[in-house]
């Protein structure tokens, strides 16, 4: 799957207005499906709050009153609409559930005050920045990562509760039916080992595990697939649950370390201890980014080559890529989620974009979307490297990490494929070049690289690829 971000209200659109040469041009580039951040309504008290902190602030679409959509995006009718007519291009609509809190003034407090977490200094530690006084006079909590503030816009649900499990569960099963899937906003925070030392700390042990003696996930997710088998589910997930999570039966979470690696100080080490750490299973069931909308802009963090190095690798991985609205455009500009209009003005770079539309058309064929990996060690400086292949094909991937030029060795080598890939080292090519062939040399400690097309084509180019034929096809 290849994913793409629209930040909903920012994109100003209605749902409606959306044409079909847009979804056509989505689908054109290889997208699979369409992320609409943010689209659900928010709060009269949120977007007062909001203002606070900016005046064109109109609220964070993280901090809901329901699942309703924004009327200034349209209703279920027009999503609906939009939905069918997305199917026919082939794109897959994916929407956000916020898993851990609602806006600190929905209606929900007053008509289900049980769902929500409120103060009790028995069972944790209370600071008062993390607590408000709703006006019907309960002390609650506003939804909060356990390393930063709470949230201030933001009430926070408690999952000990079995009526709030059920609302929540039902109201995935609800979205299963209204779209093809949801990005799942930190959806750590509702694992029962998280809520346990977050919130009820202090609670015996025995007496937490009566309240929530499973995890809210496998159900809900068990839940919403009979209602749509097909239904994506992407956590956005950190602190090293991926693989848990995956396991409760998402599709898909986050690699964030991933993009920590790329912008470290010492980036080439650092993505290369990274790949060979994780497994094949995590990288097929990982979402991969160079920016998203929480995230810095990555042509403004990374200089022009890296940035493109960057885009190659995660593009290129096994897995989900995703690509965020302006990206391909080269914006510098973060946008908070609370505005809506960027405050400058932007010239898109169209190097960037041709740059994209042929990595994207590379990203998109079977080899990569649905083809074996295997990661490769190899002596050039600065480069990680691995196979890929889906039975017609192989391919060696060689993408520098930074934006340093490649220093190619006198002798390059690779480690060799495994076996079961049946790359043939006498017909190996660099597509692309005018002398194409390139010679490799089968060695007891690696297969060798003829250097000096390598060091030409990496002077060429932001990353290369060494395609071999497949020996008996």
């Amino acid at each position: 799957m290849l994913l793409y971000e629209i930040n909903a209200r920012l994109n100003g659109q209605r749902f409606a207005d959306m044409t079909d040469n847009q979804l056509s041009a989505y689908a054109a580039l290889g997208f699979d499906a369409l992320w609409l951040m943010g689209v659900w309504a928010i709060g009269p008290a949120g977007v007062a709050l909001s203002k606070r902190y900016a005046p064109d602030f109109v609220g964070s679409p993280y901090a809901i009153s329901d699942y309703r959509f924004n009327p200034e995006l349209g209703d279920e009718e027009t999503f609906a609409a939009l939905r069918r007519r997305a199917h026919q291009h082939g794109l897959r609509l994916i929407l956000d559930f916020i898993p851990n809190h609602f806006a600190h003034d929905t209606p929900l407090i007053g008509t289900h005050p049980e769902y929500f977490m409120h103060s009790n200094p028995e069972w944790r530690d209370e600071y008062a920045e993390d607590y408000y006084w709703h006006p019907s006079g309960r002390r609650l909590a506003h939804g909060k990562d356990p390393h930063f503030a709470g949230w201030n816009d933001t009430v926070q649900l408690d999952y000990t509760v079995a009526a709030t499990r059920a609302y929540m569960r039902n109201v995935l099963v609800r979205l299963a039916a209204l779209c093809d899937g949801v990005r799942c906003d930190m959806a750590m925070l509702v694992l029962r080992e998280q809520i346990r030392r977050q919130w009820y700390p202090r609670l015996p042990r025995e007496v937490f595990d009566r309240a929530m003696p499973g995890e809210f996930w496998d159900d809900a997710i068990a839940a919403a697939k009979r209602v749509n088998p097909d239904f994506i589910l992407i956590a956005e997930a950190y602190w090293d649950t991926e693989m848990y999570l995956i396991s409760l039966g998402f599709d898909y979470a986050y690699d964030k370390r991933l993009l920590d690696c790329l912008v470290a100080p010492d980036a080439p080490r650092a993505v290369a201890e990274r790949l060979r750490l994780v497994s094949k299973v995590f990288l097929n069931h990982t979402v991969r980014f160079v920016e998203n909308h929480d995230e810095d802009r990555a042509a403004a963090r990374l200089a022009p080559l890296a940035n493109r190095r960057a885009a190659a690798l995660v593009c290129l991985l096994p897995g989900v890529p995703l690509i965020h609205q302006g990206q391909m455009e080269g914006m510098t500009e973060k946008i908070p989620v609370q505005r809506v209009r960027p405050l400058h003005p932007h010239t898109p770079d169209t190097a960037l974009q041709a740059y994209f539309a042929d990595l994207l058309r590379l990203a998109r064929r079977p080899l990569f979307r649905a083809g074996d990996y295997s990661y490769a060690e190899s002596n050039i400086p600065h480069v990680v490297s691995f196979w890929r292949t889906d039975g017609k094909y192989v391919e060696l991937v060689l993408i520098p990490v930074g934006q340093e030029a490649v220093d190619v060795p006198a002798s390059p080598r690779v480690t060799p494929p495994p076996p079961a890939y049946r790359a043939d080292p006498h017909a190996a090519r660099l597509p692309g070049r005018d002398e194409p062939w390139l010679q490799v040399t089968p060695q007891q400690d690696g297969w060798q690289l003829q250097a000096a097309p390598l060091a030409a084509g990496f002077a060429a180019a932001p990353f290369l690829r060494v395609v071999f034929e497949v020996q008996g096809s």
